[in-house]
């Protein structure tokens, strides 16, 4: 016996490792905080630019400024959240269903500045902190799932805050920081820490806790953060409604119930507008131009996790593939032994939601409806959910206090994913090719001093914007999205190149105008678009775009150039007025028109749901060209009125 014992040890070494205690796990998880925010601090060129009243400009940044100044217009001259924007497409209804993603940040920035700074600065604070709580938002997020597991909820919390830090920094969630696609992730994080607030309500006899407060405070931000969120809440609290059958079960539907109708009716002014204008969207036919986070590729998880390139990351690296994998297999393992122990709630839970978001993210876009969704984005909160899953087989094996050789699969298959994730780390940020930055270059500027001074305020600028399909010429930025607000101009183009809205028929974007590919349209057909929009430059950069506008006789003179951009005049006299004359003066929800001669009008300006006039003119609705959005006519006009919208 003592013999066989010693050989058994001989072949056995343990390992002993102390219980994590609650204060410990804090004060790593705090300084993961600083390490983490030290970071994000690092991705600002220059790192100014974090704090100052200049707005970020890498892609998808501009067309929230856009969007930011825009409802800042509206609420300190009307005090509403949307309204009639003149400054592109003709005019449409602007801040309904076009940035539905960003909301929490506008309307809290809009809030912020009434203290002190400015909406501008506020909303890239706000923005950058989502980001920095990442750490917290996970620690809390297991420190609920195992809030009744003393054992290892101090572990499993640190080691959720770790993987959930790691994971931005590795995966989609950086990449996004950095296009500007500020609300889904933030939203992911804070909905998996929602799931948890309710699995907790649902084990908690009372009913009145600060867990109810936090679960009250995240229903009424996670839908402006992402309306998207809705869908990863529903799997879980389906799963937890069908698992919990104890006494408590009455408080979770209450509280489910609860959230759901004081969400919804503190997000009504919101809400409201983006669903009575939802007929406008055409989102769908966005992924069909710019097949952007979908795939109907049956093999898409294969190629995603095991193929030899980036698959649906920014990244080409095969390196970011390692993580993920990791939190693949730990968080299956882990979801497998929560559904067989004491907490097979919160397995079930766990487990429901990673399938439908598997589902989701990978065939989901088989399905037309869900397409337009971008689904394979539903990477993100299924990876959260297995970090949750992975910490909890991570500090299960810790808590044991020894490690044999058998049990040594778990640790290597983590340091294999960390290794990984700090080769993806070093040759992503070594590069700095995704910094933040708030200064144009040199070019740039030129262009918008050049619409500024040398482009007649009586017209319209015809800008041809650029997306992935043509390099983003204009430097990696959305340029348009800034023009209106910088210059005072109005555009056809922009403020993005595919937009989510009907009124974006009318646009120009890399040799594409109004929808039909430039060379196409014959000399009349190009002289009846100027003469409609009332064209009186344009900025364009396509080789096809600027032969084909200067082979029309005398349409257009060349007035300067910066690198491939032609800064062009246009020959032809400028009106508001289709019928009729008068004078035109337009800005956030007002078209003041005077000196106004004619039994009827025709602006060249869109029409849209809600325009009334003062004093009271009666408005209808035309049709012109091939516009699939009709234009303002007015019949019997006063000398003198003003037009805008009232919700």
């Amino acid at each position: 016996m003592t013999s066989r014992s010693q050989a058994k040890r001989q072949g056995e070494t343990r390992i002993h490792v102390s219980k994590l205690n609650e204060r410990d796990s804090l004060v790593w998880t705090g300084v993961l905080f600083l390490l983490h925010g030290l970071g994000l601090t690092l991705l600002y060129s220059p790192m100014e630019g974090l704090l100052n009243n200049q707005p970020i400009i890498e892609q998808d940044w501009g067309l929230h400024f856009h969007h930011l100044k825009s409802i800042e217009g509206f609420w300190q001259q009307d005090k509403i959240f949307w309204g009639y924007n003149p400054f592109f497409m003709a005019g449409y209804p602007s801040n309904t269903i076009q940035d539905l993603s960003i909301k929490f940040f506008e309307f809290a920035a809009l809030g912020l500045a009434t203290l002190g700074l400015t909406p501008i600065e506020w909303f890239k604070i706000l923005a950058f902190l989502a980001m920095a709580f990442v750490p917290w938002l996970m620690y809390f997020a297991a420190r609920n799932l195992f809030f009744d597991r003393d054992d290892i909820k101090s572990g499993a919390a640190l080691v959720a805050a770790l993987l959930g830090t790691v994971y931005w920094w590795n995966s989609l969630p950086r990449e996004m920081f950095f296009y500007g696609m500020v609300g889904y992730a933030p939203a992911s994080y804070a909905s998996v820490l929602g799931v948890t607030l309710l699995y907790r309500i649902g084990r908690n006899a009372s009913l009145w806790s600060p867990i109810h407060l936090g679960w009250l405070t995240l229903s009424l931000v996670i839908p402006p953060l992402h309306v998207q969120s809705m869908v990863i809440f529903l799997p879980p609290i389906v799963a937890l409604l069908v698992v919990q059958h104890n006494i408590f079960r009455r408080n979770l539907w209450i509280w489910i119930g609860g959230a759901a109708v004081f969400s919804a009716l503190s997000n009504l002014p919101w809400l409201a507008p983006a669903f009575g204008h939802r007929s406008d969207d055409v989102a769908s036919a966005i992924v069909d131009q710019l097949p952007l986070f979908t795939s109907v590729d049956l093999l898409t998880f294969i190629k995603d996790y095991l193929g030899p390139t980036g698959y649906w990351s920014f990244r080409p690296s095969f390196a970011e593939k390692g993580f993920r994998l990791m939190l693949l297999l730990l968080g299956s393992w882990g979801t497998w032994k929560l559904v067989r122990s004491e907490n097979r709630a919160a397995g079930v839970m766990l487990a429901s939601a990673g399938i439908v978001l598997f589902l989701l993210a990978y065939f989901g876009s088989l399905i037309p409806i869900v397409k337009s969704w971008q689904p394979l984005r539903f990477k993100v909160p299924l990876d959260l959910f297995l970090s949750l899953a992975a910490s909890y087989i991570v500090a299960h094996g810790l808590a044991r206090r020894s490690l044999t050789p058998r049990s040594y699969v778990l640790p290597s298959i983590a340091a294999c994913g960390l290794l990984a994730f700090l080769f993806n780390l070093f040759t992503t940020e070594a590069r700095a090719r995704m910094l933040l930055r708030t200064q144009l270059r040199p070019e740039l500027n030129a262009i918008v001093e050049w619409i500024q001074k040398d482009t007649p305020v009586e017209g319209r600028v015809l800008f041809e914007e650029s997306g992935d399909e043509t390099g983003f010429i204009y430097d990696g930025i959305y340029l348009s999205s800034f023009i209106p607000h910088w210059t005072g101009r109005q555009l056809i183009g922009g403020p993005i190149n595919l937009y989510n809205d009907r009124h974006h028929f009318a646009e120009f974007h890399s040799g594409k105008l109004f929808k039909q590919d430039l060379q196409t349209l014959n000399d009349d057909e190009i002289r009846n678009y100027f003469r409609l929009y009332n064209v009186g430059a344009v900025v364009a950069f396509h080789p096809a775009s600027i032969q084909r506008l200067q082979s029309v006789p005398g349409l257009v003179t060349l007035d300067r150039r910066v690198g491939p951009v032609h800064l062009m005049r246009v020959n032809q006299p400028l009106s508001w007025f289709l019928q009729g004359e008068g004078k035109a003066k337009a800005s956030l929800n007002r078209l003041e028109i005077s000196e106004v001669k004619g039994n009827e009008v025709i602006l060249k300006y869109h029409w849209a749901k809600g325009l009334i006039g003062t004093p009271a003119v009666k408005i209808d609705p035309v049709k012109m060209n091939d516009d699939p959005i009709p234009f303002i006519k007015i019949l019997d006009p006063p000398a003198t009125f003003t037009l805008q919208i009232r919700p």
